[in-house]
């Protein structure tokens, strides 16, 4: 795939953050010339390079499962977000961003905002 090829694709999507994610990154994935990730088994250990990813999270003593979008074990957390233009994306965006970093926090990672 070509950046033309991709930014034709991508540029007029809308905002179907969670219907578009894995596609935009399977394109991201040719488009930079890396492999695409594997698919998701039902054992966590296994899943080194997943769309989706579990993971756990414990807030003083409350537990829940969140998903990180893309997850290469040792190399990178990604998570996607739709543009933002209002107030309440962006304040959605600043939510998100807070979950990110406790994300990274659990597996010993750093936030890098591009």
């Amino acid at each position: 795939m070509t950046y033309t090829e991709f930014e034709a694709r991508w540029k007029p999507a809308g905002g179907a953050e969670r219907a578009n994610y894995g596609l935009f990154l399977q394109d991201l994935c040719d488009l930079i010339g890396v492999a695409r990730p594997d698919p998701t088994t039902d054992n966590p250990a296994q899943d080194a390079y997943v769309l989706e990813r579990a993971v756990e999270f414990n807030d003083q003593g409350r537990r829940s499962i969140g998903r990180v979008d893309l997850y290469k074990r040792g190399c990178f957390v990604l998570e996607t977000k739709q543009g933002t233009e209002t107030s309440d994306q962006q304040k959605a965006i600043e939510r998100a961003e807070l979950e990110l970093n406790l994300m990274l926090q659990l597996i010993g990672l750093q936030y890098i905002n591009f």
